[in-house]
């Protein structure tokens, strides 16, 4: 009825349609073929030898690589090419500056060539020939920030979330009556227990744009306009003003701004959580 019929009287089943019969078993037992896009970087890397592109550099940033050595801190390697350690973390993406590691590459956004930098403690020198021009006339440095609480663990870090507001500083947790040292040279703008919330506090100008503070002290060692030197004696910790505990609230300021004391604490910290 659907066609001619063979020599033994039964359905002839034509070439064509034999063959598309074959051809589609064959197809059905294996799945199709799915070729996926394939991403060709314009200039290939080698993985061994070229550095991971930071957003900087994605952006036509121009700049140099870094190579970390031992000693050397996020704050050194940002001063001696006349740069703030907050432009450096942020060009590298780096959220915790502690975990800059011998060895380590990190981008340098503006810079012409690579700097040597003696390890911490020596002083620090910012080249101003080789600072960015928006960074022109960058001071000289002659050290790393101290860790105001010896042995201090940290208890809250810079930008956690308070009642409504962010926090200013670091917590460091100490004995009462533990030692509180001044994180850096310089003159003593404040010394008192006037500041809201802040208990007995100290405040000192380091006299290159940058302050830090000394917050919830049982005890006030230095007066106003007293000059006092990296690691000496300021203060005892305590637990004055609105602190649920002994600790010292530290904070670092640039131009009377806040900014994350961990960009520029200088290594070990040694009771780091």
């Amino acid at each position: 009825m659907y066609g001619p019929r063979g020599p033994a009287g039964g359905m002839r089943i034509p070439a064509l349609l034999l063959l598309a019969t074959l051809c589609w078993g064959c197809a059905g037992s294996h799945r199709p073929a799915v070729v996926e896009p394939v991403s060709v970087p314009a200039e290939p890397l080698e993985a061994d030898s070229a550095p991971e592109r930071t957003a900087a550099e994605a952006d036509g940033t121009q700049g140099v690589h870094h190579v970390v050595q031992p000693g050397q801190t996020l704050w050194r390697i940002a001063r001696t090419y006349g740069l703030t350690p907050e432009t450096v973390a942020r060009a590298n993406g780096i959220e915790d500056p502690t975990r800059i590691v011998a060895g380590q590459t990190i981008f340098i956004p503006g810079a012409t060539k690579v700097l040597e930098i003696a390890p911490y403690p020596a002083p620090v020198d910012a080249d101003d020939s080789e600072a960015p021009s928006r960074v022109a006339g960058a001071r000289t440095y002659t050290s790393d920030w101290a860790w105001p609480v010896p042995s201090g663990e940290i208890l809250s870090y810079y930008g956690a979330s308070r009642r409504n507001h962010r926090h200013a500083g670091v917590d460091i947790r100490g004995q009462h009556g533990a030692k509180v040292v001044a994180s850096r040279a310089g003159k003593v703008r404040y010394s008192g227990s006037g500041m809201r919330g802040y208990g007995k506090t100290v405040i000192i100008d380091h006299g290159d744009r940058y302050s830090s503070l000394y917050a919830h002290n049982s005890k006030l060692l230095v007066q106003v306009g007293e000059r006092v030197r990296r690691g000496q004696t300021i203060a005892r910790v305590g637990n004055s003003g609105n602190a649920s505990g002994n600790h010292c609230h530290f904070e670092i300021k640039r131009d009377d701004r806040a900014v994350d004391p961990l960009l520029y604490l200088a290594p070990p910290i040694e009771a780091r959580r």
